[in-house]
């Protein structure tokens, strides 16, 4: 299900904030930036004045979201081809772009089994190169940032999988019977297990922008799911972007 797209206006970046370079692995990392937006209140209202409005658009994603039109995020968009585009190597023009205002709420026993584990970013365009953004609009850092995992077979999670997606009966009981994981009462994924080692956590701020890669396995840290609430004023809000883009080629 797509979610309702939400008109509202522009929102405007701090100049004046400064990039930091995280290293996730030896071959990936993030960029922060704190301080991010000039007035992230301005989020936070709007969703907590439009509740309603949020809806669950898949089973991937363990909550509710509410789709943003495009025209709001533009300085946001310019900033990824600006500065992004140089960083990550990919190119400034003809970026997909998508972004939707989020709140993690499903209590552990409520998650389906494709949100029990660190998972990528689809990519419909195998031509293409996928990023992400979250922003942080949420005060309370016990509500969790975002965690980055290493594969430990990926190859077999995603052979079952694809099988649970084809055969739910079949597939849970394959994913019962290589991961011990799935043996256990359902819980949010916040640390190494068979599936995936645990490399790094980057903590949330209020207004703190992390873009990364989607083809990183990551989730987020949910340390503390008694504290999720559907109340953006509460809850853990996020805004959260997706682009896909044209790698440059040499």
């Amino acid at each position: 299900m797509t979610p309702v797209t939400a008109a509202i206006p522009l929102i405007r970046i701090n100049p004046e904030a400064s990039l930091q370079h995280k290293q996730i692995s030896e071959n990936a990392f993030c960029i922060i930036v704190d301080d991010f937006l000039k007035d992230p209140d301005v989020l936070v209202e709007f969703a907590s004045q439009h509740p309603g409005d949020f809806s669950n658009p898949n089973v991937g994603y363990p909550g509710v979201q509410l789709r943003i039109n495009d025209d709001a995020m533009k300085e946001i968009y310019r900033f990824i081809r600006s500065r992004m585009s140089k960083l990550y190597g990919f190119m400034r023009g003809q970026i997909g772009i998508r972004s939707l205002l989020s709140m993690v709420t499903l209590p552990p026993d409520e998650l389906h089994f494709m949100q029990r584990i660190c998972h990528i970013d689809p990519n419909p365009d195998l031509n293409r190169d996928k990023y992400a953004t979250v922003i942080y609009l949420f005060n309370d850092q016990r509500l969790g940032g975002t965690s980055f995992y290493r594969w430990r077979d990926e190859e077999l999670v995603w052979k079952t999988l694809d099988i649970l997606r084809d055969d739910a009966d079949k597939g849970e009981e394959l994913l019962k019977h290589h991961f011990e994981t799935f043996r256990e009462p359902p819980r949010y994924m916040t640390e190494s297990n068979e599936i995936a080692e645990l490399i790094c956590t980057v903590p949330p701020r209020f207004n703190r922008f992390v873009f990364y890669s989607g083809d990183l396995p990551h989730s987020g840290a949910i340390t503390a799911p008694e504290l999720l609430s559907d109340d953006p004023k509460q809850g853990r809000l996020t805004l959260n972007l997706f682009f896909s883009v044209l790698p440059k080629t040499n």
